[in-house]
This record gives C-alpha cells, structure tokens and sequence, in this order.
C-alpha cells in the first residue's frame, strides 16, 4: 500500500539536502501555478484595470490551476497514482484531458465576458490548450518533462509579450524577464534531474518544447491579438 504522503515516491534519488531542495522546487515552481502568474502579469502590462487583471488571472487559477489540481488530487486519494508529480507516464492520460477540457472552458469563460486585454488572454489560453495537446502527444510515447516546458513557456510567453505587445509592465523590467526566467528554467530543470522524475535528455526537451512553441504559437496568433 502507497502512501499517502504526495512526495512518498522518490525512486532512487540520493537522499540529503539537495533532494529536499528538488522537491521543494518541483511542487512550488509547478505547472498549475504558471497560467495565473503569467496571464495577470500579461494583462497588467498592456495598462488593464485591476479588476481585470483578478478576473484574467481567476479565470488562469480556477481553470488551470484548481480543475487540474482536484483531479489529480483524486486520483492520489484512490490511490491511483503514487505522488501528484505523476511519474508514471501511462498514468498522465486522464490529466492532460481534464486539463484540455479546462483549457476550453477557460477561452469560452475569457471570450463571454468584456475585460481589456481580452484578445492577448484569449491568445494566451489558446497557446496553453495547443502546448498541452503537444506535450500531451508527446507523453503518449515517451516521458518529457512537464515541469520544465511549463516554465520554460511562461519564460517564452513573457518574452512575446515583452517584445510584441506594447505595454509598460514587462517592457520597464527590461533582460530581468529572460534573466530571471532563463535562471528559474535552469532551477527547475536541476530539480527535476536531481530528483530522478526525469534523466536529463527528458527534462532538456521539456524546456526546449517550452521556450520554442508558445513563442511561435503567439507569433501566429499576433494578428488575432490586436497589438
């Protein structure tokens, strides 16, 4: 019988320190946390209000943060999965389509409601439901790191922000965003190498994966996004 502790399943990673660090990093910096950071701080750049930046960001955290959480969290009391990092990939079916399924359910939330920026946040959840349909691809046949290209995206959708949407936020933090990002992308990429949820080919394809196609994705969208 598993237990129910969420971080029980460590396979053989050396002990100490640096595994309590990696694991540490892997459920603080995770995939689930990203969508709301990155749409508020999206949102806030191109000058919306407030209000709308907690509405962009709510709809980030209630879909793609909660939604995919609860499952998950589920399968971990049923005792279907050893941990909520789901190391094992014949498991990560259910979860990649709850979260596509949340993915569009957040763009009809996003396109019923009138905030400013609501085309860049349209854009950005369609860029999330085709990354997680990439990834998802992907994990049917062998084991990337979802860890690293989530953060690796969030990275790569800042800078296409940054760069091609006017707007004062992002643009007054200057090489802090690809500074800043390119060392937490490194950060997470050590965690997950260090705690043996991926060997080091995997967790380089994630991030590769990440920085590359949500970049890509919004250049394609640009004429939609308006800016």
């Amino acid at each position: 019988m598993s237990s129910p502790n969420p971080t029980a399943s460590r396979t053989d990673a050396p002990g100490g320190l640096g595994l309590w660090v990696a694991i540490v990093v892997s459920y603080v910096v995770s995939p689930l946390a990203l969508p709301p950071l990155v749409y508020g701080l999206a949102l806030a750049h191109v000058g919306a209000p407030h209000g709308d930046v907690v509405w962009g960001a709510g709809i980030g955290f209630v879909f793609l943060s909660i939604v995919p959480l609860v499952y998950v969290g589920g399968m971990r009391l049923q005792r279907r999965i050893e941990s909520l990092e789901i190391r094992d990939r014949s498991r990560r079916t259910e979860p990649f389509l709850v979260a596509l399924a949340a993915s569009g359910t957040a763009l009809a939330a996003v396109l019923s409601i009138d905030i400013a920026g609501r085309r860049l946040l349209a854009a950005l959840v369609v860029c999330h439901a085709l990354n997680t349909t990439l990834l998802f691809l992907i994990t049917m046949q062998w084991k990337i790191s979802v860890h690293c290209a989530s953060v690796a995206g969030a990275v790569s959708t800042l800078a296409f922000v940054q760069g091609h949407v006017p707007g004062r936020v992002l643009a007054a933090a200057g090489p802090a965003v690809l500074i800043g990002g390119a060392g937490l992308t490194g950060l997470v990429l050590w965690a997950r190498v260090r705690g043996r949820a991926h060997t080091m080919g995997q967790a380089v394809a994630g991030a590769g994966v990440g920085l590359v196609a949500p970049y890509l994705e919004l250049m394609a969208l640009s004429g939609a996004i308006g800016g």
